[in-house]
């Protein structure tokens, strides 16, 4: 099953989210008096490769994160982690796809399927 967050559950959970970060990591977050982003929103339909001026920029508030040097390689070796997972997760999906695949395959050929019986029927074998 899909869930999938709406905006306002999206803003309700960012102080939780960030609570949880705080307390997992030892991190101490704050706004950053040092740096802003600067945004100007180009709209790409308008956009004729030149830089246009009448496009208003956006200043956005940045965050400091303070962490302690071992908290930020855990928090890195916990990233690296959780994209190994969705690698995982994702080669488990192709192989999945695949299978699916090649059953069509020897449901749609009764040959194909005979044949893989007598296939499996030899791997079986080999194996006593």
């Amino acid at each position: 099953m899909m869930y999938n967050k709406t905006a306002s559950q999206t803003l309700q959970d960012e102080p939780r989210d960030q609570k949880y970060f705080e307390s997992k990591f030892e991190a101490h977050i704050q706004d950053s008096r040092e740096y802003r982003q600067y945004v100007r929103h180009m709209p790409y339909y308008m956009w004729d490769g030149k830089e246009p001026f009448d496009i208003e920029t956006q200043v956005i508030p940045m965050k400091a994160i303070h962490l302690s040097s071992e908290n930020l390689d855990r928090l890195i070796r916990e990233q690296r982690y959780m994209e190994d997972m969705l690698s995982d997760a994702e080669y488990g999906k192709n192989i999945v796809r695949q299978l699916r695949a090649d059953e069509r395959v020897r449901d749609d050929n009764p040959a194909v399927a005979k044949a893989y019986r007598n296939y499996l029927t030899l791997l079986e074998l080999a194996r006593k």
